[in-house]
């Protein structure tokens, strides 16, 4: 390793180590941002997965679809109401844990928004379902 230029006796790898154990003011401004994104991700997976829920009881009681899922067909057969809180609380508690481990795994924030589109384009499909007319099966 050569000396680096104006610094007696640092080496490239001397340098490295010293930077590696700081961090700009730049890279820990980007940091919270990217932090705050994944907040106001994971606040939208939580709002559309309550409006999933009501609208799929909603479609559910107005017999324009059925469930697909056999577990969820199980427990809206049980009760509706532990089929409400299976349906929000698996995922809210997903949310939750997430956020908890946010600084641990380095694709999370990729997970978070496919999650994100996911979800919303299960609402905007259910909304379809419930605002346009659909005609009698034959």
């Amino acid at each position: 390793m050569h000396p680096l230029p104006g610094r007696m006796g640092l080496t490239e790898k001397d340098a490295m180590e010293r930077r590696n154990g700081q961090r700009r003011r730049s890279d820990r401004r980007a940091e919270g941002r990217m932090e705050q994104q994944m907040l106001y991700l994971l606040w939208g997976v939580g709002i559309l997965n309550y409006t999933d829920a009501a609208q799929t009881v909603y479609l559910l009681n107005a017999k324009m679809m059925i469930e697909a899922n056999r577990i969820m067909a199980y427990l809206l057969d049980h009760s509706p109401y532990v089929f409400w809180m299976y349906k929000t609380l698996v995922p809210s508690l997903g949310c939750v844990l997430l956020w908890r481990y946010r600084k641990k795994v380095r694709w999370l924030y990729g997970a978070v928004l496919t999650v994100f589109a996911v979800y919303l384009t299960v609402v905007i499909r259910s909304f379809l379902y419930m605002v346009l007319p659909i005609a009698p099966h034959a």
